[in-house]
């Protein structure tokens, strides 16, 4: 797949009941493309814009050894460990980061580019450029 020369941090939601919330686990992912748009509407208020991007993570991307598993497999999964999912709610940000344990506001405060997935499309059959269409916000 042509231009996939980013790198990414998705973050998966996986719920610690030690400590009672979520933790958010990192997988770095390069190899990616990654795409800003600015899309505009108009409604009874006004203008309104707002900023959609999409990624696209070729399955020959280098995800550091993890494993993918599909969204309900993740949820099985006990650790979360050695292993990665791509669902609506994860978050992405455009740099690698190896930080574990990380929580939701510890992201917001952390990075000004962060991206809440809102739909994932599954292209592993297509073929050719096998890969995962991300969009989000």
């Amino acid at each position: 797949m042509k231009h996939c020369e980013e790198t990414i941090t998705l973050f998966n939601a996986k719920y610690d009941s030690a400590l009672g919330y979520d933790r958010y686990i990192p997988t770095v992912i390069s190899g990616v493309s990654w795409f800003l748009q600015t899309i505009t509407t108009v409604d009874s208020s006004g203008l309104r814009a707002a900023n959609q991007f999409t990624v696209r993570i070729p399955v020959d991307a280098d995800f550091g050894g993890k494993t993918y598993l599909k969204p309900l497999e993740y949820a099985a999964h006990p650790t979360g460990d050695g292993v990665f999912t791509i669902r609506a709610g994860d978050i992405i940000v455009h740099e690698a980061v190896t930080d574990a344990d990380l929580r939701l506001d510890d992201l917001k405060k952390r990075f000004d580019e962060m991206v809440t997935v809102l739909a994932v499309t599954d292209d592993r059959n297509a073929p050719h450029g096998k890969h995962w269409k991300v969009v989000g916000k």
